[in-house]
This record gives structure tokens, sequence and C-alpha cells, in this order.
């Protein structure tokens, strides 16, 4: 495995620090050096911000990781996203191979924040300035990033290289992979505990968006979950219900451009419009839209995925799915439909004056924009506290029985009904489901039609059992043919230019492929 740009490398830039919901301007904290970068205060505070940036690179035009490329490795690869660009298509139906671009990116991604968070775990005393509080602040920052990012990889992957301090080039390749279990019961486990103890429930003004404790209970939370540890999990889950966070009455609330900061996000990567912007709305926003000019369309959830939703549901008509287009001469000549206009099978994606779409894209990244600005401002969620509801729903069914997680699945369903219709189980047309596992499907369609496009969908369905069965109804909605050995690609093949100097990782690749 080539470790050496993403375990051994460092990025040694000046910090980008967060401010409040009206003034997102990058805070310069220091000029680093490699030979400054950890010494001081100023230094270390810098790298911690910095850290932050790495969640989702090259701040100004962020595209990867969480501002875009995480999506390929997680809802696309179960039948709720599509788009055509050929490497997301072949996530999409499952056709990829190693050398898709979205592994190797996301694992070079993922391994610089658990690099950059090992430097600053090791370096934090040589910040002689600094106090033992803001150290332990400071580690406790970085050994949450480390442990979200480790999360991720193990999602993906399965076992990994466990690496916590920088490694020589010779120590890096054929690096052992460490299975998931004693990652989490050696690291993960003990890390976001300490980050409990240490972190703030809230930060204030320009650190608003610094991991809190919060965040980490939601991500202890999950592990336990994945484990199927579900008392386990609860503490830390009502801990954040508990917590200085609250529901949006109106969903689409949350995703307002004008509201960056909206109560109930729990952990969230923010954006300014110019230096510290992004492309989430250029990515993620529609083609050839009267209102939403300029985007591209890159990202899109599937029609098979789209049309799953109950027509009572207010979060179906929050896509871009129906609309008249403006041509680059100003003519308004298209209508881009999808809504039961294109038969099934139907190869046409023209007929007459309307283009029948192969994606519908969601209005969360263009909900009432500030600007039509190329880099825009949009909030990127990572935790929120609708995920906290329907994990406690999870939880509960799981421990004490449906009746138990019924409060908590209708406190997200009771806000999505369509022009006031009441949509939650047990209300006239929608029967609590009958068991323990019909709760669990039920529970896992929730969290698709709530957080599409969130990067959720591939690990809550591998948790909850339920991953083979999504991709074989959507794959069937969306006229694609199921690979041969689906039930072979719960984890992904590791990136071809890691496989090629890691023989465990080669080895293991050979049973990871579709067919």
């Amino acid at each position: 495995m080539k470790l050496k740009n993403y375990i051994l490398g460092i990025a040694v830039a000046g910090g980008l620090g967060m401010t409040s919901c009206c003034d997102l301007t990058p805070k310069i904290y220091s000029s680093l050096t490699t030979g400054n970068a950890y010494s001081t205060a100023a230094g270390m505070q810098a790298a911690v911000v910095s850290l932050y940036s790495d969640l989702n690179p090259y701040p100004g035009d962020s595209w990867r990781y969480y501002a875009g490329y995480l999506v390929t490795i997680t809802d696309y690869s179960t039948g709720m996203c599509y788009s055509t660009p050929p490497a997301p298509a072949q996530m999409a139906q499952l056709t990829y191979d190693a050398s898709n671009l979205y592994f190797n990116s996301n694992w070079q991604d993922m391994y610089q924040v658990i690099n950059n968070a090992n430097m600053i775990i090791t370096k934090i005393d040589e910040a002689v300035d600094m106090s033992d509080a803001d150290k332990k602040l400071c580690v406790a920052q970085a050994k949450f990033c480390r442990a979200l990012a480790y999360h991720d990889l193990t999602n993906g992957w399965g076992a990994v290289p466990m690496v916590t301090e920088p490694l020589s080039i010779d120590e890096s390749y054929d690096y052992p992979l460490t299975e998931v279990k004693t990652i989490e019961d050696e690291l993960l486990i003990p890390d976001l505990k300490e980050c409990i103890a240490t972190l703030p429930a809230q930060w204030e003004g320009i650190d608003v968006a610094r991991a809190s404790k919060g965040a980490a209970n939601m991500l202890l939370g999950k592990i336990y979950m994945r484990r199927h540890e579900y008392s386990t999990a609860e503490p830390y889950i009502q801990a954040v219900l508990s917590g200085p966070y609250a529901l949006e009455d109106d969903f689409r609330e949350v995703w307002s451009e004008f509201n960056k900061q909206s109560k109930e996000l729990i952990f969230a990567l923010l954006h300014e419009i110019g230096s510290n912007g992004a492309e989430i709305t250029n990515h993620y926003g529609p083609q050839n839209h009267p209102e939403v000019t300029g985007r591209w369309a890159y990202y899109g959830t599937s029609i098979g995925f789209w049309k799953s939703y109950d027509d009572n549901d207010a979060r179906k008509y929050f896509f871009h799915y129906d609309y008249e287009s403006i041509q680059a001469n100003g003519d308004k000549n298209m209508i881009y439909s999808v809504r039961g206009l294109r038969p099934d099978n139907d190869p046409e994606i023209v007929s007459g004056n309307v283009k029948f779409m192969d994606n519908v894209t969601p209005m969360k990244y263009t909900y009432k924009m500030v600007s039509d600005a190329y880099y825009d401002g949009r909030t990127v969620s990572v935790f929120r506290l609708s995920d906290a509801y329907l994990c406690m729903a999870e939880i509960k069914n799981n421990t004490a029985g449906v009746a138990a997680a019924l409060p908590y699945i209708n406190k997200i369903r009771g806000r999505s009904g369509y022009n006031g219709a009441d949509i939650t189980y047990g209300s006239a047309g929608y029967p609590v489901p009958a068991s323990v596992e019909a709760m669990n499907e039920a529970i896992l369609k929730e969290r698709g039609w709530e957080f599409v496009e969130e990067n959720m969908n591939r690990p809550d369905a591998l948790r909850l059992g339920g991953y083979d069965k999504q991709v074989r109804e959507l794959f069937a909605a969306n006229n694609w043919t199921v690979p041969a050995n689906l039930s072979d690609l719960h984890l992904f093949p590791y990136p071809l230019r890691e496989a090629q100097k890691n023989k465990f990782m080669e080895e293991a690749n050979k049973s990871r492929m579709p067919k």
C-alpha cells in the first residue's frame, strides 16, 4: 500500500476558522512551515482547524470527501442514486472495479484526515506556550476527526490499516489489515469516550463548527449500533436527544442557506460564498433549471428510489422532478420530467418537447439560496437530530419492541406529511409494522427517505440486514441487472494503487469484485 502520500504526508498550511452564520470569512491563525507547524499554540490551533478542512478538501472549491465524493461509496451503491458519467454510474449499477476513482480518492482523503490527526496527537507537547486545557481540547478534536474517518473507512472496506503514528516508507508496504472490532475496541471507543469527557456541549463564535460532546456521543452510539450492541448504544444516543438541539418544524429549513446553523445540526461542515465556498449546489443542483441556473446534476437520486416515496410524503416533492427548462438563448422549450411520463423500458429520452430525466436532483442543496454564486455557501450535514431520533427508534425496536420504537419514528414522519396529511404509523392508511423485523424494514426505508444523498444508505442497509433486498428491489425498479455475487459485495475492493503494494489487500480483492 502506498501510504507515503496518505499516512506519512502532512498538510502544512494556514488554518481556516469557521465563524458565525453571517460571516464565515476564513481567519488566518498563522503561517506554518515544516519547522514551526506544531511549536506554538497558534500553530497547533491552525493545524486543528486545517484538520476540519480535510473533511471536505480544497476550501474555496470543496468537492471531495464530505463535500461530494463520499456519496459515491455510500448512497450510490444501493440503488438509491444514479448519474450518467461513467465512474458514478459504475458505482450506482455495481459494475465498478478496484480502479474506480472514487475508491482511491475517498481512501486518500480519509487517510489524510487520520494522518494529520496523528500528527497533532503526537506533536501536541511541542506547543510549549499552550495551556494543558487547550492541549486536551486540541487532542480531543483530532481524535474525533480520526474516529470519523476510521468509521467511514471501515464502513466501506472493513479491515484497514490501523495507523496511529507516522510510518517510514519501508514500514508502509504490506502493512497488515486490522479487523474492525479491534480498531473499535483499541482506538475508536476509548478515543470517543475521551472526547465526550473533554469537548464542550457547544462552541461559540468562530469555533461554532468544531466537534462537540454531542457529535462524539452520536458517533460512538453509531459504532455500537453497527456492532448491534443496542443497549450499549442507547445512553449515547439519548445524550444527543437530551442535548441542545431541536427539530425544525419544517424539514426544509434544515437546508436553507439562510439557516446555516440549523438547530437540528449536531455536526456539520460550513461554507461561505467566495473564499470558503464549495461546489455542493453545482454538483447536486438540476440541469437547465429556470431558477437554479448553471448547475451540473452530477449527482442525482434514481428514479426507482424517488418513486418509492408515498404520495402523501412532502419529502417526495423536495426534488427537482418536473420543470420547464431555459435554454442558452433564453427560450423555454423543453420540459424536464419524470412524473410517471416515461414508460418502463422505453429507451427514448425525448418525446416531443419532453425530456425524460435519468435521475432527479434533491432540493436539499439548492433550497433558499443566498445567491447563484458558482462557489456556494451550503452547509453539509454530517449528523443531525432526525438521525438521532431514527437511531433511537432502531435501538428501542431491537431492545423493547415495536411499541417502544413508534414514538421516535413518528417524530420524523409527523413533520413530513404533504399538505397536512398524517403519515404517522397508526394513522388511517398507515398501519403500525407488525413485528420487530417489519419495523426494522420500515426504519431502513424511513432513513432512506429522510437522508437521501446524505451518505448514510449503504451502512444503514448493511447494519439492518436489508442491503441485498433493497438493491434487488431498486435495481428492478430502475431496470438494472443485479450482480450474480451480490452477497459478496458488502465490502468494497481496496483501491487498485493500494492493493498493488499490499499483498493482504490484493488477496482480499479477489472476492470483492462484481460479477
